[in-house]
């Protein structure tokens, strides 16, 4: 594998940066966002959420500026928090894409049908049925994540429980109720 070594400038400028220096910070964002940027809206077909991305991106190299330790060349310990943010990013996007709420959004171009609506309510109690079935610990667990939004982090802390056994529980809570309600579309197909 060919490592690069980092230049001098790169170099004081890591120094600086894990001092805490904001100058440094700015030049390695005025050096590196613009590439970055175009790295990640390829990554996203375009997606106009690429802003977000390269901003998690800073965000994560500052948070952890004072831990960076670089075993080839800094851009690639950048391009590395890049491919992290942009699983983490379409991960979120498709979780986002299966919560369920408990009434229709309020304006939408197109009006549902009555019984559009009508299945939606029917789907949304079934859920909430399911979500009934869990075991206490993991119902309240999964009713943290899904209907309070609250990181794994914060519910380990709230009920005094290792992260590993939270997102354990929150796993299996999740494959409950799919099957669950795989169970129910084959009784409404």
């Amino acid at each position: 594998m060919n490592y690069q070594e980092l230049t001098p400038d790169e170099g004081s400028l890591l120094l600086q940066l894990r001092a805490g220096d904001i100058t440094a910070f700015d030049e390695i964002f005025n050096r590196y966002a613009g590439p970055l940027h175009t790295y990640i809206s390829m990554r996203l077909n375009g997606s106009e959420e690429a802003d977000d991305v390269l901003q998690e991106v800073f965000i994560r190299l500052w948070n952890k500026r004072t831990a960076i330790i670089i075993h080839s060349s800094f851009r690639n310990y950048l391009y590395t928090i890049v491919q992290h943010c942009i699983s983490d990013h379409i991960r979120a996007s498709k979780r986002r894409k299966y919560i369920l709420r408990e009434e229709m959004p309020d304006q939408q171009e197109i009006t549902p049908l009555p019984d559009e609506q009508y299945q939606y309510k029917q789907v949304y109690y079934i859920w909430r049925g399911a979500m009934d079935t869990l075991p206490g610990q993991m119902r309240r667990i999964y009713a943290m994540k899904i209907e309070e939004q609250r990181s794994v982090k914060e519910i380990a802390a709230e009920l005094r429980l290792s992260e590993q056994t939270v997102k354990n529980q929150l796993h299996t809570a999740g494959q409950r109720i799919v099957k669950l309600l795989r169970q129910v579309q084959l009784f409404f197909l």
